[in-house]
C-alpha cells in the first residue's frame, strides 16, 4: 500500500524510462514493494511488529466504498502530512527498477495478483483513479513529484479503488509481494536518503487513514 505509501507518482513515471516490457513491469512491482517496505521496515521502530501492522493496513483498507466523503477527508490529511517525505525521495534513482533475488517468473506471478485485483475494482473508481494518476503525471515537476493537490487526488482515488474489492483480494496482492526478499540492508539504506521524522510522520498518517477506512466498514 504504501506508498506509499503513496509514492505512486514515482511508480508511473518510471514507465517512460524503460525500454523493455519486463523492465517496465519490474519497475512497477519495485515501486509497489517500496511502498509496503518503507512502511514495514523503515518506519516501524520494532521490526517484530512489522508484518502484522502492514498486513492489517492493507486488509483494513479493503472496506465498502459507501463512505466516500470520509475517505476523501482522510486522504487529504494523509497527503498533507506525507508530502514532505514524498518530496525528499529521489524518484530519478534506478533503485525502484531493481528487485534483488527475484526471478522473472516470481515477479510475473505477483503482478498477476495485482491484475486480478484491478479487474475486480469498481469500474467508476478505477476510471477516476486512472484519470487522477494521468493528471498527476502531467503536472510533475523536474524531480518527478506531483503537486499536493494531484497527490491528494491520487491518494483519494486509490483509497476508493482498494475499498471496492474484498479484503481477501487485497491481501492476495500483499502476500504475493511479501514473499520477495529485499535483504536486510534496503530499509536502512532507504531511510538514510530521507528525513527520518518526515518518514515517521508519513507512516503515522497512513495508519490514521487506515483507521478511518476501517471505521467505515459495514
Amino acid at each position: 500500500f504504501g506508498s506509499s505509501f503513496r509514492l505512486r507518482a514515482g511508480e508511473f513515471c518510471l514507465d517512460t524510462s524503460q525500454d523493455s516490457t519486463m523492465a517496465v513491469m519490474k519497475a512497477r512491482a519495485a515501486a509497489l514493494l517500496l511502498l509496503g517496505f518503507c512502511a514495514s521496515m523503515a518506519f516501524v521502530p520494532a521490526p517484530r511488529h512489522v508484518a502484522p501492522v502492514a498486513a492489517g493496513a492493507l486488509g483494513m483498507l479493503a472496506a465498502a466504498p459507501a463512505y466516500a466523503d470520509k475517505i476523501d477527508d482522510a486522504a487529504k490529511v494523509l497527503s498533507e502530512k506525507s508530502y514532505p517525505f514524498l518530496k525528499e525521495i529521489d524518484w530519478t534513482s534506478d533503485v525502484y527498477a531493481k528487485l534483488p533475488t527475484q526471478k522473472p517468473l516470481a515477479v510475473m506471478e505477483a503482478i498477476n495478483k495485482m491484475l486480478v485485483m484491478g479487474a475486480a475494482m469498481d469500474s467508476e473508481a478505477l476510471k477516476k483513479g486512472v484519470l487522477a494518476h494521468s493528471k498527476a503525471i502531467a503536472g510533475m515537476d523536474s524531480n518527478l513529484v506531483a503537486t499536493l493537490d494531484d497527490y491528494t487526488s491520487v491518494n483519494s482515488a486509490i483509497g476508493h479503488m482498494i475499498a471496492s474489492v474484498p479484503a481477501s483480494t487485497t491481501m492476495d496482492v500483499y502476500n504475493a509481494f511479501a514473499k520477495f526478499n529485499l535483504g536486510s540492508d534496503i530499509g536502512p539504506y532507504m531511510m538514510s536518503k530521507v528525513n527520518a521524522a518526515d518518514a515517521k510522520a508519513a507512516y503515522d498518517a497512513l495508519m490514521t487513514f487506515k483507521d478511518v477506512v476501517k471505521a467505515s466498514q459495514r
